[in-house]
């Protein structure tokens, strides 16, 4: 608009000058320069021109799942079709130059089948023929819901202070790493177009994930956490202060309530406001920085506390399943984390990022009035009460962060990471929670622990080269991590190959509840044959605590766990192996392009990732199999991906892939009676089951084909094809192959 504006008044001088002489013209237009700068501004549209502004997207997706050859814990999904849309509007208002309100609604519709009013009302019963899941899955069957961002704000500016305050059902934030912080470094490919891609053009979308694959940053891998409630940022402040605060009920901190005991335990990510408000836990959250220290550095402190409501003692369900822990009473954990943070660049080309947390543990526990040791009746879901209980504070437990990124050598940038997070230290929605859900305090081990993930009782350094050259690059990571202390022999790792494809296909499918079960949904039972985990018993104990091994479901990704067992004596005696483990993880990363190969000037790019891991009881500077260095789990990753750009606004994109498991430590479970006239050499009979060796032996394949099309302006088409399969050669009945076929239109406004 104002090239237009300086057009038609520069036209109009020339017009009225054209009869002078060169030189006058030449005064002329000097001297009407200010009084054309002046008409030319005050036809420029300001905020308070414009004081009301949508924009959004429309998105409509398209999934098949069909098991060409299904396991029974996927009988129910041998083939389905989903068919669903979005609509995300973002509304801001702004009354004047100081104060704008905003707000973002969502809408989901799903166009695949019917829905009724019963499961809305009794959500843990099994759906009939005519009732069906939403696309985002809400475990409560409603029949419309929210996809993710439902809130509203104010922010509001005058001289040297800003800020804003939002409260709704999704607010994303981040503190420091050890308070609040998201953590993952594992690689995002062209292949994986995210149900959140940012804004850009096909030509830009494959330029970012071809040729500098994201592995932190941007909304894949957002260091900010989901919660709902109310949330300030006072982001200008005197002296170049800045503050927060976030006051939140999420449905994953609760004990008691009927979300709480309905879910799992699981963050359930940008769905926070479904379910009642009563919840009976709060998460509160504080931070002041001073920015600019010596130029660059910001300091802060912050606090983050999980505080539980007393009542929760008169939860049934909560009371009953705390007598078979190790209280035998009910307990509720308040957790309360500070720590000091530091960011920013020392030098031009050194970045820093240090956090050293304390964590405290304030413990609740319940006795029946009048026996403050204990309660011996008879009945002992009842007689307590809020008033009877008494506090007890544990020991501090520390935590500490470090990050330096260096780019003193030209062209090879270079980030060491070291951590040391104590044997109890526990910061639910720091990095030391391995996943987008809490860890509930489980005592297990992460295959990739440290390198891609924390966890809690970890401490080691990772290292990263990063250069890049003319047309390509290359990304060298090696870590090395140990158990501060001993802790039991549970393993747990996620599949990276298929895990999301694999979780969305079951009937348990949740993206915004995770860990449940993975085959929790078969009408029948559960049906995957899982190896044992720590729990005897899977309805022991308390439910966020219990490790049954098997299947489990996270946030986009899915999860097995087992108990590496010496022999099937141990789970005879329920005793699970102990070991200060060592967890290692080498990879190697490259893309070239080779289109000038060909002589054109399209890019065609190949990329690859290989990288070897493995959790061991002894040292292992690389873990290359699974019979070396004492190891409990090993595994192979690789992945190859070629993207062409066929024009500029069309390009393909491929993948190959392999992944493999390997664990000679694994048990499985069977009834006994059934395998009297089969008794194998390694089994143990143990309360009706038999406990036979089942070595953990998966290999997993991938292979597709998909495109990406700009067909419009601000309007794509993405499209993926993938055949899959799983390999299990201990256990073929979990052997399964899959057709995966997606179709996402998104349409900006």
């Amino acid at each position: 608009m104002r090239k237009s504006v300086s057009s038609i008044l520069l036209v109009s001088c020339l017009g009225a000058a054209w009869a002078l002489p060169p030189q006058l013209q030449l005064d002329s237009l000097h001297a009407a320069l200010d009084t054309m700068s002046n008409n030319m501004e005050s036809t420029l549209l300001g905020k308070d021109d414009l004081p009301l502004a949508v924009s959004g997207y429309m998105a409509f997706r398209l999934k098949n799942f069909q098991y060409s050859e299904p396991s029974p814990w996927v009988k129910d999904d041998r083939a389905r079709t989903a068919v669903d849309a979005t609509l995300n509007v973002n509304v801001v208002a702004m009354p004047n130059s100081y104060i704008t309100l905003f707000t973002n609604l969502s809408f989901p519709f799903d166009m695949t089948g019917t829905h009724t009013n019963n499961l809305a009302k009794n959500p843990t019963n099994a759906p009939s023929n005519d009732e069906r899941v939403l696309y985002d899955h809400s475990t409560d069957y409603y029949s419309s819901t929210l996809n993710e961002e439902f809130n509203v704000g104010v922010d509001i500016r005058a001289g040297v202070f800003g800020a804003y305050v939002t409260a709704g059902g999704v607010i994303w934030a981040n503190a420091s790493p050890l308070t609040m912080w998201e953590r993952e470094t594992m690689a995002r490919f062209s292949w994986q177009y995210e149900l959140y891609e940012d804004e850009k053009t096909v030509s830009t979308y494959y330029k970012e994930k071809s040729f500098k694959p994201v592995k932190e940053g941007g909304r894949a891998f957002w260091t900010n956490r989901s919660f709902g409630g109310v949330f300030g940022n006072v982001y200008q402040m005197p002296a170049n202060m800045k503050a927060q605060f976030l006051v939140s009920q999420p449905m994953d901190a609760d004990m008691a309530t009927r979300d709480g005991l309905r879910m799992y335990g699981g963050q359930p990510g940008e769905l926070e406001m479904i379910g009642s408000y009563d919840l009976r836990a709060s998460v509160y959250h504080g931070r002041v920085a001073k920015e600019k220290i010596a130029d660059n550095l910001t300091v802060g402190v912050n606090y983050l506390g999980v505080l539980y409501d007393d009542g929760t003692i008169y939860e049934p369900e909560f009371r009953r399943q705390w007598f078979v822990s190790e209280y035998g009473v009910p307990v509720l954990l308040n957790n309360h984390v500070g720590s000091i943070d530091l960011k920013g660049n020392v030098t031009p080309k050194l970045f820093l990022m240090t956090d050293v947390a304390l964590n405290m543990v304030d413990s609740s526990i319940f006795y029946q009035s009048g026996q403050i040791k204990g309660y011996s009746g008879t009945d002992r879901t009842t007689g307590f009460s809020a008033d009877g209980n008494k506090d007890k504070w544990g020991k501090p437990e520390m935590g500490v962060y470090v990050k330096a990124q260096s780019k003193h050598i030209e062209g090879w940038p270079i980030t060491l990471e070291a951590a040391y997070f104590s044997q109890h230290f526990y910061s639910p929605y720091a990095i030391t929670n391995p996943s987008r859900f809490p860890g509930w305090r489980k005592d297990e081990a992460y295959l990739n622990g440290g390198s891609l993930r924390y966890s809690p009782n970890l401490a080691g350094v990772n290292l990263k080269l990063e250069p890049t050259f003319n047309r390509g690059y290359f990304d060298l990571q090696y870590g090395q991590h140990r158990q501060i202390k001993k802790g039991n022999d549970v393993v747990v790792f996620n599949y990276r190959l298929n895990g999301r494809n694999m979780w969305e296909s079951s009937n348990s499918w949740t993206k915004h509840k995770p860990l449940f079960i993975a085959d929790s949904g078969n009408y029948s039972g559960p049906a995957y044959v899982n190896r044992v985990g720590a729990s005897m018993n899977a309805d022991d104990g308390v439910k966020q605590y219990r490790q049954r091994g098997g299947l489990y479901g996270g946030t986009w990704e899915l999860w097995e766990s087992f108990a590496a067992y010496d022999d099937a004596e141990q789970i005879q005696e329920e005793t699970v192996p102990m070991h200060a483990k060592w967890e290692s993880y080498f990879s190697f990363m490259g893309g070239y392009d080779i289109g000038h190969w060909f002589g054109t000037d399209r890019n065609i790019m190949m990329t690859a990732l290989l990288a070897l891991s493995g959790v061991s009881n002894s040292f292992a500077p690389l873990a290359v199999n699974e019979k070396t260095f004492d190891m409990l789990l090993w595994s192979f990753y690789g992945q190859f991906e070629p993207t062409i750009a066929i024009t500029t606004k069309f390009h393909m994109v491929g993948i190959l892939g392999l992944e493999t498991f390997r664990s000679d430590k694994a048990y499985m479970a069977e009834v006994a009676s059934s395998l009297i006239e089969d008794k194998h050499p390694y089994s143990s009979e143990v309360n009706q089951y038999l406990y036979k060796k089942a070595p953990i032996n998966y290999r997993e394949t991938a292979v597709g084909l998909g495109f990406d099309w700009d067909f419009a302006d601000r309007v794509g088409l993405h499209v993926r094809y993938k055949y899959m399969t799983h390999s299990d050669e201990t256990v073929s009945i979990n052997d399964w192959h899959s057709h995966y076929i997606s179709a996402e239109t998104k349409a900006w406004f």
